[in-house]
Order: structure tokens, then C-alpha cells, then sequence
């Protein structure tokens, strides 16, 4: 079993790649699903996007705190 990213648990937290990308666009700014597939080959999430994700956890009823995205992957702890 591969360690789980702080990405891949967000985003599976979230729902998954689609779902992510749907909560978090909005009428002005549409985030594309590939662009969170980047977060999850990465393993990482862009800073910028932090609270927008803690909002739209919120908005789903989840909880996702700022220390899960600087998470140590779950093997490697």
C-alpha cells in the first residue's frame, strides 16, 4: 500500500477529483478536474487554495483543518 498524500486525502475527503473541482468553482473562476488531478500527482495542494477548500468542506459538512495539508503521509509517520 502507497502513503496517502495530504492531496489524496483532501481530496478524497472532498469526494473525489470531480467533486472537488465542483465545489470549488464558482460563477467567476471555473477549477478545472485536471487541475486537481496536478494536486494529487503531486501530493500537494497550492497555499492559495487552502481556506476555499476548508469553505467548501464546511459546505458539505467535513472538517478539514490547515494541518491536514502539511500532513506527514500516513506510512511515513
Amino acid at each position: 500500500m502507497t502513503a496517502k498524500t495530504p492531496a489524496e486525502h483532501i481530496i478524497n475527503e472532498l469526494g473525489g477529483l470531480t467533486k472537488t473541482a465542483r465545489l470549488l468553482s464558482t460563477d467567476d473562476r471555473r477549477v478545472p478536474v485536471s487541475t486537481v488531478q496536478g494536486w494529487k500527482d503531486r501530493g500537494k495542494i497550492p497555499q492559495e487554495y487552502w481556506i476555499p477548500i476548508i469553505d467548501a468542506a464546511k459546505s458539505i459538512g467535513k472538517a478539514i483543518d490547515l494541518s491536514e495539508f502539511l500532513a506527514v503521509p500516513e506510512q511515513a509517520a
